[in-house]
């Protein structure tokens, strides 16, 4: 038993080490509300006060919609854990703020009840994606890997999105034929000649991680 609990509680370290990676902010949370965990990203969020936050240790939202949902959330969690609900209680629900225009998008799982044996720490996990903070590290991760300029890592965001570039030129306010100078430099950075292969390789870029 003490062999299982030691390597359930290294499982539990390595999986905070690795939630800190992660550009979105992450948190472990109980039935009750109470953060066990949150990963970096997440404690600068949550000091921010911008519409979620972290008060004695529990989670609090600014709004009252979506401290409903997440109240919601977390009594289904609670009757997942009492084995008198089949199906896992989940919840996906915005959080509008006062100083940035982009809401936070806020998904809600439950964790499972044990893990190798021993029972977990936490009941749910938390997700809170900030589309602003998200987008600038996109762009940063462009231009740190592939050593693209910002007006590169622009293009190749774009192209990650789907976008039309006529589209992204006029949102710009650039010429199409400047577009295409950063298309083909970007081409020449990653090796990829076809436009196909370009995607791909921007693509495999998707997972959003903390570069500092």
């Amino acid at each position: 038993m003490a062999r299982r609990l030691k390597r359930a509680g290294e499982t539990h370290h390595s999986l905070e080490r690795a939630l800190d990676w992660l550009a979105d902010g992450v948190m472990l949370v109980r039935a009750d509300g109470a953060v066990v965990y949150a990963n970096a990203a997440m404690q600068a969020t949550a000091q921010r006060g911008d519409g979620i936050a972290i008060k004695k240790g529990l989670v609090e939202f600014a709004t009252a919609e979506a401290r409903s949902r997440f109240a919601a959330a977390m009594a289904g969690v609670a009757r997942l854990r009492e084995r008198s609900a089949k199906i896992a209680a989940v919840a996906d629900f915005s959080v509008t703020r006062r100083l940035d225009p982009q809401a936070y998008l806020v998904a809600i799982r439950p964790l499972p009840i044990e893990h190798d044996g021993a029972k977990a720490d936490a009941d749910a996990i938390v997700f809170v994606r900030d589309p602003a903070s998200r987008n600038a590290t996109a762009l940063r991760m462009l231009r740190e890997v592939l050593d693209l300029t910002d007006a590169e890592a622009g293009v190749a965001q774009a192209l990650q999105a789907g976008q039309r570039l006529e589209d992204y030129a006029r949102t710009r306010a650039v010429s199409i034929h400047t577009v295409y100078a950063h298309l083909r430099s970007i081409k020449d950075k990653t090796g990829c000649h076809r436009m196909g292969e370009l995607i791909r390789k921007l693509n495999d870029l998707q997972v959003p991680l903390r570069l500092d």
